[in-house]
């Protein structure tokens, strides 16, 4: 009844051996100054020979800190945005190419989410709207702000395509600034970036039409985006439906369909306690909408644990590829063990310690490995 996940597919001409998708995550496995690690490197063989078809890397920033993440006391996130990171990218890529998996890298601003002590000024969004929780207020982007950025989308992305990636994926999700732009409650110029659903677009559009003019027209580009920011005035469904359909048309080649925003809406992003088959695949409806606007191929994610669901998904047309991140945390080999015929559902029990420990701690299971504090 699975098979139809195993079967080789491909993503504008990216060939794959399955259908499944390592959704990106938070690793915590980067130097101070963002560069991949050998213990990165060997955690993404082993979703490789794992047998994982496609590997998404965490957010990777497009823009440098100022201030090194360690004073703070927080994992480091990955960087690429100066030429210098190209040649240590290449090594992750060939090893994972060498296990047989394909690998795209996910590139981000994190837009007013940022983090003002690092970054060394206020952060940056289409407006100047407070994130009540830490009552940090970003500084509205200027047409020179958004043009800047812009840039260093489209250079990033030439640095992704230089160091060997199959695919690069822009972070428009979960409140960064790619969703900033999208979403009525982050976006409330009065100029052409913001307003109507087709301004609101327009950043990422003009990042599409940049990125191919650095790139050309064939190398694969994919996007991480909400369809329901679950928040009052936010993104919601039929509006990021239209908006999918502006930028598949401005160039973006595969869409995966994701929720919820770091700062306002967390819970959204990673449901905890799923145990019920009916919890799973909690992004479904926004998939089966999408798939009725555009012809692209759309990657879903959200509490998959079921492998006859996800068989069921593909089978009914309302995704083209089954997206996981938590499972993978706990059983990396999961896709080898249910090629093998071993089909009980994922192991993992949506506990969320380590969506909850992300960004203090490197990436693992505290199910397996609980925390043992020093006596």
């Amino acid at each position: 009844m699975i098979q139809n996940l195993f079967e080789p597919v491909e993503i504008k001409g990216i060939q794959l051996k399955n259908r499944f998708v390592r959704s990106a995550t938070m690793e915590g496995m980067g130097t101070p100054d963002g560069y991949p690690t050998q213990k990165l490197k060997e955690y993404y063989c082993r979703l490789a020979q794992g047998e994982v078809g496609l590997i998404f890397t965490h957010g990777t920033m497009i823009e440098a800190w100022k201030n090194l993440p360690e004073t703070l006391g927080i994992q480091s996130p990955f960087s690429i945005h100066s030429d210098r990171y190209i040649n240590a990218w290449q090594d992750v890529v060939h090893a994972v190419h060498a296990g047989g998996a394909k690998i795209a890298m996910q590139i981000s601003h994190l837009g007013r989410q940022d983090i003002p002590e690092l970054r060394g000024s206020a952060p940056i969004a289409p407006s100047a709207v407070p994130i009540e929780e830490s009552g940090v207020t970003p500084r509205q982007m200027g047409v020179d702000d958004i043009e800047n950025v812009i840039e260093s989308f489209a250079q990033a992305c030439r640095r992704v395509k230089e160091a060997g990636f199959d695919a690069v994926q822009f972070h428009g999700a979960h409140g960064n600034l790619i969703n900033n732009f999208m979403s009525p409650f982050t976006n409330i110029r009065t100029d052409h970036y913001g307003g109507p659903l087709e301004n609101r677009a327009r950043f990422m559009t003009d990042i599409l039409k940049r990125t191919r003019q650095v790139i050309g027209p064939e190398y694969p580009l994919m996007i991480k985006m909400n369809f329901n920011d679950f928040v009052d005035g936010g993104l919601e469904t039929n509006e990021a439906v239209n908006i999918a359909g502006i930028i598949a048309e401005a160039g973006i080649d595969c869409i995966e369909v994701s929720g919820g925003t770091l700062s306002e809406s967390r819970s959204h992003i990673a449901v905890k306690g799923i145990k019920k088959k009916e919890q799973e695949a909690y992004f479904r409806e926004y998939a089966k909408a999408l798939k009725e606007q555009v012809s692209i191929p759309v990657i879903l994610v959200g509490g998959h644990r079921s492998p006859d669901l996800m068989a069921r998904i593909v089978e009914e047309g309302t995704a083209d590829f089954i997206s996981m991140s938590r499972p993978f945390i706990r059983e990396p080999g999961l896709i080898q063990r249910w090629k093998k015929g071993d089909l009980e559902k994922a192991k993992c029990i949506s506990c969320n310690q380590c969506f909850e420990n992300w960004i203090s701690r490197p990436l693992r299971c505290y199910v397996d490995n609980p925390v043992r504090e020093k006596q």
